[in-house]
């Protein structure tokens, strides 16, 4: 086998082993079980269907200026370049006729520790107008914020 035949395979392996996870061949059976690590953890959401948490998650982009406002104000008073973060909101909707009634609105996580941004974000998407959802539920967004300049 040539080398690069040898590279290709190589790299076949290890692709193959990141995609399938460790297997364990400890097994009496003498057959290879495939052993997972845990799923990773997406969106935490309850009773939105995925249409509708699309459909969320596009109102949300387009509202994205107003929620950035939050962050600009406190940055045009900081002048600082390395004042940037994520901020991880967590929204609980409920059915209200042709709307959807925000419940709730929660910083559940992000690298944005200043309290200005995070309640900013907070009260803003408490005033957006969210889609119909059929029951409630919730369902996680994350704000990236740095500097333009």
């Amino acid at each position: 086998m040539g080398q690069i035949s040898k590279m290709l395979l190589a790299a076949q392996l290890v692709l193959f082993t990141v995609v399938t996870g460790c297997a364990d061949t400890s097994g009496g059976g003498g057959g290879v079980n495939v052993v997972k690590g845990p799923e990773p953890t997406s969106s935490p959401t309850s009773g939105i269907s995925p249409d509708k948490e699309a459909e969320i998650q596009l109102l949300l982009q387009q509202r994205n200026p107003s929620t950035l406002k939050c962050y600009s104000d406190v940055l045009n008073e900081k002048h600082d370049r390395a004042f940037k973060g994520t901020v991880i909101v967590l929204i609980s909707l409920q059915p209200n006729g042709s709307q959807s009634k925000v419940s709730d609105v929660k910083v559940i996580g992000g690298t944005m520790t200043d309290k200005e941004v995070t309640s900013c974000v907070v009260e803003k998407l408490k005033e957006f107008d969210y889609p119909d959802v059929v029951n409630a539920g919730t369902m996680q967004y994350v704000y990236r914020f740095e500097p333009a300049y």
